[in-house]
């Protein structure tokens, strides 16, 4: 994730102030409908339908597609965005967003509660073929805020433990015998970490600075493993600096300290110089890395001939639990671009099997429908896992402002390993000002 303006950054842009913006959230814009079902027909200077999408491949060949369908109407792709939301805010504040657009699954509060999207609880119930229980129920819980439906989930992502057997052998271990446990996933990434005669590091184990999730987000992973979460169920109490959090962050400072300090490491894995579509783990150089089903693309086109092998994520054996993360995008229906009726259909087809599971088995993306998922992961023996836990891996909360709240997370994970702080004091000081961003989140009224 990338960062974003603050709230009260998007809301001066966007001519709101934080007082309006109650009223803002409790009536549709003067000729917009207040959800999905109802509202109008394209007007007739919208020969196509506009879409955004954050990338041309993918956008084009929804474009294609659709366009050759036989639909009763075309489509045209624009490029749009996706962990940032510069352009569709900027597009929001002109009155311009498009109709429907494809976006992080972590901006549904910050546009709901801004009476910038539509509600699709109606379209859902009216839809022949986009059907809500085939939905990942992982998926449903991100896509639901104030017990509506907002966006449809399109992708989604889980991780698994890449490990590098070459280096593994190297390093004395069994190549087909890969960690199990974080105690095991710390034994061999202190073994696989080397250096020349001069102490510079050549290879290192296994460190947050290289794979995804990407480095602080690690805490958020380890925290899981043990039990714990970021905030408990019913999202009032941010929870991270409790007994649990302060385990997460002394093992992964273990971890690291073992390995020669998480600063050294990741200016390591930073500095590298490598070829097109090469990366620290494809040249050899970290051994075990958490990373996306999306990676296993990179490696089959750049890296053909490289020897590694995929697991599940290592656990804490009191716990039990897998070491995963995921994300994905979905898409968004704004009230302001009108042409509901369109989009959804567009949608549609974009979520039917035909298309969707050709265009997930192309781009190596998982899909947000669990029956086009099982055809998906039958296409590829390797897919098995990463499917297999698309509805028990954990993700961020998701609220109004939460992506604010990585930067405190990121803060407190940089002020531990290089600047060297106590555990305790910068997760209470992360945890205080996240609560502060939680509690406006259920502040806010409820959106229309």
């Amino acid at each position: 994730m990338q960062t974003n303006p603050s709230r009260r950054e998007f809301l001066r842009m966007t001519g709101l102030g934080l007082a309006g913006l109650g009223l803002a959230a409790c009536a549709a814009p003067a000729g917009t409908p207040a959800t999905g079902t109802d509202s109008g027909a394209p007007s007739e200077e919208a020969a196509e339908l506009v879409f955004w999408h954050p990338t041309q491949e993918h956008g084009e060949l929804m474009q294609q597609r659709f366009n050759e369908s036989g639909a009763s109407f075309q489509v045209k792709w624009e490029l749009g965005e996706y962990d940032t939301n510069t352009k569709t805010m900027a597009a929001l504040a002109a009155g311009t967003p498009p109709p429907v657009s494809y976006l992080g699954r972590w901006q549904v509060g910050d546009l709901a509660v801004r009476n910038a999207i539509l509600t699709l609880d109606d379209a859902y119930e009216a839809s022949e073929t986009l059907k809500w229980d085939t939905i990942w129920e992982r998926l449903q819980k991100d896509s639901i805020s104030w017990g509506k439906r907002w966006i449809v989930p399109y992708t989604t992502d889980t991780r698994a433990l890449f490990y590098h057997k070459d280096m593994m052998e190297q390093a004395g271990f069994d190549p087909e015998k890969p960690p199990t446990t974080w105690a095991e996933v710390q034994e061999m990434a202190v073994a696989m970490t080397t250096r020349d005669d001069a102490g510079r590091l050549e290879t290192v184990g296994f460190t947050p600075s290289f794979g995804n999730p990407p480095v602080y987000l690690m805490f958020l992973t380890v925290l899981w493993c043990l039990g714990g979460d970021m905030v408990n169920e019913d999202m009032s109490q941010v929870t991270i600096a409790g007994e649990k959090g302060q385990e997460a962050m002394s093992f992964l400072k273990q971890l690291l300290d073992a390995q020669g300090g998480y600063e050294e490491l990741a200016a390591f894995t930073k500095s590298l110089t490598l070829a097109e579509g090469i990366d620290a783990f494809s040249a050899g150089q970290v051994g075990l890395a958490m990373n996306t089903n999306g990676r296993v693309l990179n490696y089959d086109r750049y890296s053909p001939d490289l020897n590694y092998g995929l697991a599940v994520g290592p656990v804490f054996p009191d716990y039990n639990i897998e070491a995963n993360y995921d994300g994905g995008g979905g898409w968004y229906f704004f009230k302001q671009g009108g042409d509901f009726e369109r989009s959804w259909e567009f949608v549609e087809f974009l979520m039917a099997p035909d298309f969707y599971t050709s265009y997930a088995d192309q781009f190596w993306m998982m899909p947000a429908r669990s029956d086009v998922g099982a055809a998906w992961a039958e296409l590829d023996p390797r897919r098995e896992i990463f499917i297999s836990t698309a509805n028990t891996v954990k993700w961020i909360p998701i609220f109004v402002g939460v992506l604010e709240t990585l930067g405190d997370v990121s803060t407190m994970f940089d002020n531990v390993l290089i600047g060297g702080g106590d555990i305790a004091s910068e997760l209470d000081a992360a945890q205080a000002k996240i609560q502060t961003i939680l509690d406006a989140h259920n502040d806010y009224p409820v959106p229309s």
